[in-house]
């Protein structure tokens, strides 16, 4: 039976350890060298953001064996017309490992971090879709948004 609890500080490596899962997944260029690194900085990043509360997530589990993660960046940006509050939503680490993908395990925890992202009074959610997770996006009525550019800078 699934289970699902809001993730604590002491779930930093288990959401590291997954998002490292998740990236090697989406990106089929990547060789994996950078595992650790990644796990490390992920890692880092959760901790921080945990204690900060910066970030929430919640995480399934089926018999102490996880499942299926989520999670929610929040920050805020100038407000604006479309954001008056300029409360920022970001989702983020939502994976569902491959054996419990079609349970609509990720239906459920996504339900439970829009929740959460609304229970805080964020009334703008964002997130970059893969290919797996858009249908159920589209389902909660995300809409795809064409005004964002990116740059980064070479190191």
């Amino acid at each position: 039976m699934i289970e699902y609890r809001k993730a604590t500080p002491d779930d930093a490596s288990l959401l590291a350890q997954t998002r490292v899962q998740f990236l090697n997944e989406v990106n089929s260029n990547s060789t994996g060298d950078d595992n650790e690194e990644l796990f490390i900085n992920n890692k880092i990043y959760f901790e921080k953001a945990f204690q900060d509360k910066s970030f929430v997530a919640w995480i399934a589990f089926d018999n102490n064996e996880i499942a299926a993660t989520s999670g929610l960046t929040l920050f805020s940006l100038p407000p604006n017309r479309s954001c008056p509050d300029g409360k920022v939503a970001y989702i983020s680490n939502m994976y569902t490992l491959p054996n419990y993908r079609g349970k609509s395990i990720a239906s459920h925890i996504f339900s439970l971090i829009m929740n959460e992202a609304k229970g805080l009074g964020y009334t703008k959610v964002i997130l970059h879709a893969t290919d797996l997770g858009r249908p159920i996006y589209t389902k909660f009525g995300f809409v795809d948004s064409k005004d964002e550019m990116i740059y980064y800078f070479k190191n």
